[in-house]
């Protein structure tokens, strides 16, 4: 074994060597925590967000449950003249369906008509 012969502060960091290490460590890390990452406040901005988005979903499913209300309560009736407007307003088509678009056309006179031109 080794002789203690060290006295003083010199004795004392010997002695506690590894619980000044800790020590040095836990203050780093508590420095760390409250001066560079804002530790306090950044954990009541976070609850502050949680609680907004909570309000939020609450809103949300508020406003989906008088939408699905709004739409339970149409008759069969009112979905397919609302069919009908959107597939007119949108030219929307159901499957198996053909779409034909007619264009306008431009009437111009002829003036020197060939024989060809009249059947």
């Amino acid at each position: 074994m080794q002789n203690d012969t060290h006295h003083g502060i010199v004795g004392f960091v010997i002695k506690y060597k590894i619980s000044l290490i800790l020590i040095l460590i836990l203050i780093s890390l508590v420095k760390q925590n409250i001066l560079v990452n804002d530790f306090p406040n950044v954990i009541f901005q976070k609850q502050k967000t949680i609680e907004d988005m909570k309000l939020g979903i609450k809103q949300l499913q508020n406003d989906n449950k008088q939408l699905q209300e709004q739409i339970d309560g149409y008759t069969e009736q009112d979905l397919s003249l609302i069919e009908s407007q959107a597939r007119f307003k949108y030219g929307l088509i159901k499957d198996g369906e053909v779409f034909y678009q007619i264009n306008t056309t431009v009437e111009t006179e002829n003036v020197a008509e060939s024989s060809e031109s009249t059947l």
